[in-house]
C-alpha cells in the first residue's frame, strides 16, 4: 500500500478537467516530455514535495461541498500519473468510499520493470 506521493501542486476548484467542479491533483514526474505539453514544471521526477495520502485527503475535504453540489469529483493529473500508480489506486480507493467521482489525465505511460 502506498501512501506517500511525489506532489506537484492542486487545484481547489477546476472546471476543466473532468465533470463538474474538480479537485485537482498534479503529481510530479514525466518521462515523456511531449513537445506541446502544458505542465513541464511537472517533468521533473525529483521535483515537488512528497505528500501523505491522508493530507491530500484532507485537501480534499475542504471542496467536498462544491463536488457534491455540481456532480464533480476528483482528477488525477500531472506529470504523468500513472508513475505513482499505486499512490493514485489507493487514493481512489478512498474516494470511492466516500462516494466521489474520479478521473485520471494520462498518457498512458506505465514504468516497466522485469520480474
Amino acid at each position: 500500500m502506498e501512501t506517500t506521493c511525489r506532489l506537484h501542486s492542486t487545484e481547489s476548484f477546476g472546471a476543466l478537467d473532468g465533470p463538474g467542479i474538480r479537485f485537482v491533483i498534479f503529481l510530479q514526474g514525466c518521462p515523456l516530455k511531449c513537445k506541446y505539453c502544458h505542465n513541464r514544471d511537472t517533468w521533473d521526477e525529483f521535483g515537488g514535495q512528497v505528500i501523505e495520502l491522508e493530507d491530500i485527503l484532507q485537501k480534499i475535504n475542504h471542496s467536498i461541498p462544491y463536488i457534491k453540489s455540481s456532480n464533480g469529483g476528483v482528477t488525477v493529473s500531472g506529470g504523468e500519473p500513472l508513475l505513482q500508480a499505486n499512490f493514485v489506486l489507493e487514493l481512489f480507493k478512498v474516494l470511492h468510499q466516500k462516494g466521489i467521482h474520479t478521473c485520471i489525465d494520462t498518457a498512458g505511460s506505465l514504468p516497466i520493470t522485469r520480474s
